[in-house]
């Protein structure tokens, strides 16, 4: 695949995770406000496939990089600011996905989701948002 195609794959593919994740999350609190494992079970398969989804999205990101570096309006240091944003929150969207896989695995198991793993979920899923959110106002 050439530099154009992975630059192109990335720009497809870069809203996806910050726009997915969103509604992952929306769902995973309404779920547990309701107390419905049926909106929470849902929400863990959104954080599992953007988690997933996340990988080519982060990989393509040089690709893009690369297509765009010295082009005139381009910053090297904006550049540069959203690659570290983007892979903290690839590290933290790859943890959300891991966790939400483990819920999913217990429901299967035990018909339910410990509440460790139900609040680790809720905590990283918070912190996942935020850096999402930040490393695609960067990217923007």
């Amino acid at each position: 695949m050439s530099l154009a195609n992975l630059a192109h794959l990335h720009l497809l593919l870069n809203h996806f995770p910050t726009v997915g994740f969103s509604v992952g999350f929306g769902l995973y609190l309404i779920g547990l406000i309701r107390k419905s494992d049926d909106l929470k079970r849902a929400s863990l398969v959104i954080f599992l496939g953007i988690g997933l989804l996340t990988i080519p999205t982060f990989m393509t990101g040089k690709a893009a990089q690369a297509a765009i570096t010295g082009q005139e309006g381009v910053s090297d240091t904006l550049m540069a600011t959203h690659e570290d944003a983007a892979l903290l929150a690839f590290l933290f969207m790859t943890l959300t996905g891991a966790l939400s896989w483990l819920g999913l695995w217990q429901y299967r198991r035990v018909s339910r989701i410990a509440g460790w793993n139900a609040a680790a979920i809720l905590l990283v899923s918070l912190v996942t948002f935020g850096l999402m959110a930040r490393a695609a106002d960067i990217g923007g």
